[in-house]
């Protein structure tokens, strides 16, 4: 537990210049290419920051909205505290997009999002604050079996919190308490694309130079090669320098080496490395520019089957968290707390025309309902649904069969 590894290491002591081991393993994860993986710079890696802020664009662009059930079935509840931090403003300083972007944002990069409720007088929620993911940690008490979320606050102070007084949603979780941060779960992708991305600067700090040695018609002693290497660095490496005619003199003669990146197998490493950082996220590939194999029809099916079976989890785990924690046992059998999907569903004007055309003709939307949807005003007489002559109930169609049948049965003298 992070709390415990801060605890057992207190007496030692570390420079951020130079930091102790203990310190690079609690705050990172190293790969195999040598680089330390960690939050900060694996956003660095854009394949990483597109999956991390797509998923984070998503849901916080989502309403978060509140529904009341009645015995007409349910309704839009706009009184209830719940629906004004959601919908309104969550805390003082916070919108609700920037509230769920950076909640999301949490748990993609560290596994796990934090949220405490603010509690007011009446047993209602006053407001919501997102914990440190890096100082927060839940833990399971075995003597009574509740779970406590121990956190630092921004003001140093090292706290317990309830259960019911945390939201909690995770990452991939294999103890059911926490989630696992991916970026630990990911790190070899992540690192090699640190370890690419140093190259590639590497490189052009040298000016684009192509790999080589110098060639020396006689033998010379250390000092006298330090002293050609660094001459020739300092005429033809560099921003400064690229693309400029070296000249050689002395005898002196280049020989170039291969420049890798060109080299195909270079760059196929970068691209299975973005692959496999969009299929960890879950995220189509058209959707991180990676445009190789995508048509205009199967980029339609992507489409759908990110809303499928990668928003629609997340979705309801917010959802069943959110409803839980923020409704008392009464109110959880009345209230419940959904994300609207129709600004994901919203296709083409033509193809929304048919839709809406559709869903009014079979009676399922009134016409001002249609125009709630487009933002419209609502128009006298619009509230009513409206069905098409041809189609009639089943009790309807029922009576006009026998209706029929008595009218072709005849009467006594024929």
């Amino acid at each position: 537990m992070l709390a415990r590894q801060l605890l057992q290491t207190k007496n030692e002591t570390t420079n951020l210049s130079s930091p102790s081991s203990w310190f690079t393993k609690l705050f990172g994860y190293e790969a195999s290419s040598g680089e330390k993986v960690t939050v900060r710079s694996s956003l660095g890696v854009p394949a990483v920051y597109a999956c991390v802020n797509i998923l984070a664009n998503s849901i916080a662009a989502l309403p978060f909205q509140l529904y009341k059930q009645n015995d007409e079935g349910r309704e839009r509840d706009k009184k209830h505290k719940v629906y004004r931090l959601l919908e309104k403003r969550p805390n003082p300083y916070q919108t609700p997009f920037r509230f769920k972007h950076l909640m999301e944002t949490h748990r993609n990069t560290w596994g796990n999002a934090y949220v405490n409720i603010d509690w007011g007088a009446d047993g209602r929620p006053e407001a919501l604050w997102l914990l440190n993911p890096s100082t927060t940690e839940p833990i399971l008490d075995v003597k009574n079996n509740k779970v406590w979320f121990w956190t630092t606050l921004p003001d140093g102070t090292y706290t317990r919190l309830a259960y019911d007084d945390v939201l909690h949603v995770t990452a991939l979780s294999t103890d059911g308490l926490k989630g696992i941060p991916p970026i630990q779960l990911i790190r070899e992708s992540i690192g090699s694309s640190q370890a690419a991305q140093k190259f590639k600067g590497s490189f052009y700090k040298n000016g684009a130079a192509n790999n080589g040695f110098l060639k020396i018609p006689q033998m010379l002693n250390k000092d006298a090669k330090d002293v050609i290497r660094t001459e020739w660095e300092q005429a033809n490496t560099g921003i400064t320098n690229a693309q400029r005619i070296a000249i050689l003199d002395a005898g002196l003669e280049f020989q170039s080496t291969s420049m890798p990146l060109k080299d195909a197998q270079f760059v196929e490493s970068m691209k299975a490395d973005k692959t496999d950082v969009a299929t960890f996220f879950n995220i189509p590939l058209h959707m991180v520019n990676e445009l190789d194999r995508t048509t205009h029809s199967n980029i339609e099916g992507q489409a759908i089957g990110f809303l499928r079976h990668t928003m629609n989890p997340i979705m309801v785990q917010y959802q069943e968290e959110f409803d839980y924690k923020l409704f008392s046992i009464g109110e959880q059998k009345k209230y419940y707390l959904k994300f609207n999907l129709e600004s994901l569903l919203r296709a083409d004007k033509k193809t929304q025309a048919e839709f809406y055309q559709i869903m009014i003709d079979k009676g399922i939307f009134s016409i001002n309902e249609v125009r709630e949807l487009e933002e419209r005003n609502a128009i006298e007489g619009g509230d009513q649904h409206r069905v098409d002559l041809n189609h009639v109930s089943l009790d309807k169609a029922d009576e006009y069969q026998l209706a029929k049948a008595g009218s072709l049965k005849g009467g006594e003298g024929d």
